[in-house]
């Protein structure tokens, strides 16, 4: 498990003697529960072995890769125990918060440590900043600060959303919508289960018949079908 995750961090692998390499872009986890490395370039897009098996969450930024089993939050250099269920991940450089749904709890992780949170909020987590929480409640999604105070709010997210540093990705029912900078991207796409933060410049999107990568950086956004992603 620490090899693969430890492979997906990588800048890139050699192949063969010729020299040349295949960027790692960040990873997903596929139907069947597998952690499965996402290789290549926008629009030709290559998924590695399925090494780590039992996956229910996972998360990838350029520094850390973190995963989350029944019982175990994984990453390159070890694992430790934590709360039953998926996880939700907000990653930044070495460190990471991590929610845990099943139990409504917050973690801080470090080097294979996860401490306890004092944060009580309201309403559905839908992802997590490392300040900032999106939440749905009553039918409407707010980011609130820790203290439950409200910063923004999104009407028209119907679907999920991830946080992203500069701004936030979420699903309305027949699109995907990437508002950063002051500026905003749409994409069609339909029938949107979950959002997660495939590696540092791009976000995952799973809908009930495929996996998708959206390209995140400002002026270079893109929607590309990922191969072999169908459950």
């Amino acid at each position: 498990m620490r090899l693969l995750l430890t492979i997906i961090l990588s800048a890139g692998c050699a192949c063969g003697q010729s020299g040349i390499e295949v960027p790692a872009v960040g990873a997903i986890v596929d139907s069947t529960g597998a952690l499965r490395q996402v290789q290549g370039v926008a629009g030709s897009f290559l998924l590695g072995p399925a090494a780590v098996t039992g996956v229910l969450a996972a998360a990838c930024s350029e520094r850390l890769c973190l995963a989350k089993t029944d019982s175990k939050t994984l990453s390159p250099t070890g694992e430790t125990d934590a709360p039953a269920g998926p996880a939700i991940f907000a990653l930044r450089g070495n460190d990471a918060i991590v929610f845990f749904p099943d139990t409504h709890t917050f973690a801080r992780w470090h080097d294979d440590v996860l401490e306890p949170l004092n944060r009580v909020v309201e309403g559905d987590v839908l992802s997590i900043g490392l300040k900032e929480i999106a939440v749905r409640k009553n039918g409407e999604v707010s980011i609130v600060d820790p203290d439950g105070s409200v910063v923004d709010s999104i009407p028209d997210a119907s679907g999920p959303l991830l946080l992203l540093q500069k701004g936030v990705v979420f699903a309305t029912e027949d699109e995907i919508v990437l508002r950063q900078d002051g500026s905003e991207v749409r994409f069609e796409l339909a029938d949107v289960r979950s959002i997660t933060a495939m590696g540092p410049h791009y976000a995952a999107i799973y809908t009930g018949d495929a996996v998708y990568a959206l390209r995140t950086e400002s002026g270079r956004e893109g929607l590309y079908r990922l191969p072999g992603s169908a459950p």
